[in-house]
């Protein structure tokens, strides 16, 4: 399987050594300054975006122009998703995208919504988010946080709003708090807490490398090889990672 590398970070790097030992072929490396070299694309089956959200739908344009697939792991780029998610089906590829590729995330959203929907019918439990990540990362809250978020709003039902940050006063009952912290070099932890006067309830996801962030953008890519439509983790997941019922 041949793959290009748009960005070249930490996670890129760790994206190629992984590709490397499933017997992958990578292409390229894509400086976002430059774009994607055509002659690489006609011979890649999947180009793996995990650069910055300015770059995201200049690369979807050229990407669906060479007819490839595409997994987005960027972040920040969602105000252009309707937009993307057009030209993707027009050109008839496949698109993959997440806020966040690790299976043991797609997991604990589960978990998550199981949680919410437990606890949905005791009104003494309140709930928030709480995320931490390393100094450099761009956007806060992480798109993992908001993601969690609007997906606990779906079974948890007294929440119906998004309180980004911290409040400068009280905050409203339907308001659902995401905490953010940036410091030093952590990878990422998101921890969901429901809380009440008799006790606390505390689920918290915790990386501790990049490996598994990696490992779930390559199975992506190998899943959307050959697929039409756009589809999130979540459904390569459903597919192959998810226990049945």
């Amino acid at each position: 399987m041949n793959i290009i590398l748009y960005g070249y970070g930490n996670m890129g790097k760790e994206i190629e050594r992984l590709a490397l030992e499933r017997g992958m072929n990578v292409l390229a490396h894509v400086n976002t300054k430059t774009g994607l070299d055509k002659d690489s694309l006609a011979k890649a089956d999947v180009v793996l975006h995990f650069a910055t959200a300015a770059t995201v739908l200049r690369a979807v344009n050229q990407i669906t122009d060479a007819r490839k697939s595409i997994v987005i792991g960027t972040t920040g780029w969602q105000s252009e998703f309707a937009t993307v998610k057009s030209i993707v089906q027009k050109a008839g590829v496949g698109m993959v995208y997440s806020a966040n590729f690790s299976i043991g995330v797609a997991l604990f959203h589960e978990v998550v919504r199981r949680a919410g929907h437990l606890l949905n019918s005791h009104p003494q439990y309140d709930a928030a988010i709480f995320e931490s990540h390393h100094k450099d990362k761009l956007d806060a809250p992480s798109g993992t946080a908001v993601t969690l978020a609007k997906s606990l709003m779906e079974v948890f039902k007294r929440k119906k709003e998004i309180l980004e940050g911290n409040p400068k006063g009280k905050i409203k009952p339907d308001q659902l708090q995401i905490a953010s912290l940036r410091m030093g070099t952590t990878v990422g932890t998101h921890t969901v807490r429901f809380d009440s006067s008799a006790d606390t309830i505390t689920l918290m996801h915790e990386a501790k490398n990049r490996t598994g962030f990696a490992y779930g953008a390559l199975l992506a890519a190998e899943w959307i090889k050959g697929k039409q439509g756009v589809f999130t983790f979540q459904d390569v997941v459903d597919e192959l990672i998810k226990p049945k019922e």
